[in-house]
C-alpha cells in the first residue's frame, strides 16, 4: 500500500512535462553545479543544501532535465512517511490506523503546494524532512530510548545538508519533547532531551558554519519582502499582514474554506494528544509561531509557496488526522452496529472527495515558468560560425553553460549575484558575459563582444537575453543604437546581429 501511495506521485505530477520543459533561471543555477568538478560543489552551491546539490549529480545525465525527478523522489518519500507517522500511532482498531495512514498519505500526495514543486529546487525535502522529524518524534512517545533520542539527532543536525527549513521543524520538535517532559516532571527524560537537543544545536551549527553560512542572501529582503511582517508599522498592519497572506494562500493548504479547514486542524491536535502524542502536536504548533518570529526578524519569509511548502503540507497532514480522528470517534461512539462503521466511512471518502476537489486544478499542471535555454543553446551551437560572437546577459550565464555542449564552464566571482558567481567559459573568449544587470556593463559587454570579431568578415553576434531586469531591458535598444547595431529575433531570448559588410547574407 506504501508502495503504491508513493508511486502516484507518477500520476498526479506530469512527468512527461517535468523531464522535457527547458531549466528556467532558479533552476539552471543549481543545475549547472553538476557541469563543474565534484571538488568544485562547495564553492558552486550557494543557498541550495550542498546535500541536494551532490545527489543532483547521481540523477543528472548529460544535459537533460532528469534532475527533476530528485524533487520527485523526495515527494514520493514524504509519501511514504506520512503513513508511517500516522499509521504506527495508537489507533486503537487495525481498519482506523489503516484509514489513517492513507488519509495522511494522500493528504501529503495531492496537497497543492506539493503538487506544483516540480522545479529543480528543495523544496519538497523540506517537506520530507519536517515529516521525518515528526515521526521519530512520535516513535520516541511511543517507546523512549537512547536510540530514538540519537535518531532525531542525527534527523535534525544531518538534514540540514539536504533542507534549510528541516531545522526549523527540529527545534520545534525538540523544544516540544522538552516541554513535555517538563510538564511531566519527567526529570531523567528532561536530563537525557537536553543533552542530546544541546548536542545536536552544535553539531548543526557546525553544518551551518561549514556549508550555509558563506552563501550571500543580500537579495534576501529584496526578493521576499511581501513576507516579512511589518511590525514596525504597528499592531494593525502586522494583523492585516497575515490576513492578506492566508487569504492569498488558502488555496495552497487545499482544505477549502477556514470554517473547515481550521475546525479539522484542531480536531487534528486534540487527535494526537488523545493518541498520546502531545510532543507531535505541539511541534506542529509550534512551528508556525517559530516562523512568524523568523518574517519578523527577516531571516526567513513567512508562507512563501516554494520556502513554505513544508507548513502547508504537514497543516494538512494534520487535517487529514483530525478526520481519522473524527471516524475514530464515530467507530467508538456508535459501536455494536454497522452505523460506525458506514459513518466513519462516509467521513473519510467525503473528506478525501473535498480534498480532491481543491487539489484538482493543480493536479498534472504545468507549473514552471516557461524558458528557452535548451533551445537557445542548441541553436547556437548548430548555427553560430566559429569566427561568430556570443554575448549572455548577465543571468543566462548559468542556463546557457548548463545546456552548451562545447567545453567545461568555469566560474567567475562575483557579489552581484545571490550564488556568488556566474559561469564563464575557459577557453571560449568568444563567449562574452555582462557581468552585471546594468546599462554600463550590457555596453561594455557588447563591445567586447565586438573585439572578438574580426573586421571584415560576415561574422555575427548572437545575443541571449533570458530573465533581464526593466534596467537591462531598457538599456539594451539605446547601447544598440550608440553602437550601431540592429538585433533580429531568432527565438524566445535570443537574437542577432550581422556586424559584417552589407554584402554578407542576412
Amino acid at each position: 500500500m506504501v508502495l503504491v501511495l508513493s508511486l502516484l506521485v507518477l500520476v498526479v505530477h506530469n512527468v512527461g512535462y517535468m523531464l522535457s520543459a527547458s531549466f528556467w533561471t532558479d533552476e539552471a543555477w543549481v543545475a549547472v553545479t553538476t557541469r563543474y568538478p565534484l571538488s568544485a560543489l562547495r564553492a558552486t552551491t550557494a543557498s541550495t543544501p550542498i546535500g541536494w546539490s551532490f545527489l543532483l549529480r547521481l540523477v543528472t545525465f548529460g544535459q537533460s532535465e532528469s534532475g527533476r525527478l530528485l524533487p520527485l523522489a523526495f515527494a514520493a518519500a514524504a509519501v511514504a512517511v506520512a503513513y508511517w507517522l500516522v499509521r504506527r500511532m495508537d489507533w486503537k482498531r487495525r481498519e482506523i490506523a489503516i484509514l489513517a495512514g492513507v488519509l495522511g498519505a494522500v493528504a501529503v500526495l495531492i496537497v497543492p503546494a506539493m503538487l506544483v514543486r516540480d522545479d529543480l529546487k528543495q523544496y519538497t525535502a523540506d517537506t520530507f524532512l519536517t515529516l521525518v522529524l515528526l515521526a521519530l518524534t512520535s516513535r520516541l512517545e511511543r517507546r523512549w530510548s537512547w536510540s530514538g533520542l540519537l535518531l532525531l539527532s542525527l534527523a535534525t543536525w544531518g538534514g540540514m545538508l539536504l533542507s534549510d527549513a528541516g531545522v526549523f521543524a527540529g527545534a520545534a520538535a525538540w523544544l516540544a519533547i522538552w516541554l513535555v517532559q517538563l510538564f511531566r516532571g519527567a526529570w531523567r527524560r528532561l536530563g537525557q532531551t537536553t543533552l542530546v537537543a544541546g548536542c545536536s544545536g552544535a553539531l548543526g551549527l557546525a553544518i551551518y558554519v561549514s556549508f550555509d553560512a558563506g552563501a550571500i542572501h543580500g537579495l534576501m529582503i529584496q526578493r521576499y519582502g511581501f513576507f516579512f511582517m511589518p511590525v514596525q508599522q504597528g499592531l494593525m498592519p502586522s494583523i492585516r499582514f497575515l490576513g492578506a497572506l492566508f487569504g492569498l494562500d488558502r488555496v495552497w493548504f487545499g482544505l477549502g474554506h477556514y470554517w473547515f479547514a481550521v475546525p479539522l486542524i484542531i480536531a487534528g491536535l486534540v487527535t494526537l494528544f488523545r493518541l498520546g502524542r502531545p510532543a507531535v502536536a505541539l511541534a506542529v504548533f509550534l512551528i508556525w509561531p517559530e516562523m512568524v518570529v523568523l518574517s519578523v526578524l527577516k531571516k526567513y519569509p513567512f508562507l512563501d509557496l516554494r520556502t513554505s511548502t513544508f507548513m502547508f503540507a504537514s497543516a494538512a497532514l494534520v487535517a487529514a488526522i483530525g478526520v481519522a480522528g473524527i471516524c475514530a470517534v464515530l467507530r467508538e461512539k456508535l459501536h455494536g452496529s454497522r452505523v460506525p462503521q458506514v459513518a466513519a466511512i462516509s467521513v473519510a471518502v467525503l473528506a478525501v472527495a473535498g480534498f480532491s476537489v481543491n487539489a484538482g486544478p493543480y493536479v498534472r499542471s504545468k507549473p514552471i515558468p516557461p524558458s528557452s535555454m535548451q533551445q537557445i543553446a542548441q541553436y547556437v551551437a548548430a548555427h553560430s560560425a566559429p569566427r561568430d560572437a556570443i554575448f549572455l546577459s548577465a543571468d543566462s550565464s548559468w542556463g546557457f553553460a548548463y545546456y552548451w555542449p562545447t567545453g567545461q564552464p568555469g566560474r567567475y566571482l562575483t557579489t552581484t549575484t545571490e550564488q556568488g558567481y556566474q559561469s564563464d567559459f575557459p577557453g571560449q573568449p568568444r563567449i562574452v558575459v555582462a557581468r552585471q544587470r546594468t546599462g554600463p556593463s550590457i555596453e561594455a559587454g557588447m563591445r567586447r563582444a565586438l573585439a572578438q570579431v574580426r573586421p571584415g568578415t560576415c561574422a555575427r553576434i548572437w545575443m541571449v537575453l533570458t530573465q533581464i531586469s526593466p534596467v537591462e531591458a531598457q538599456a539594451i535598444p539605446v547601447d544598440l543604437h550608440a553602437l550601431h547595431l540592429t538585433r533580429n529575433y531568432v527565438l524566445p531570448g535570443l537574437y542577432y546581429i550581422n556586424v559584417g559588410p552589407s554584402s554578407c547574407p542576412s
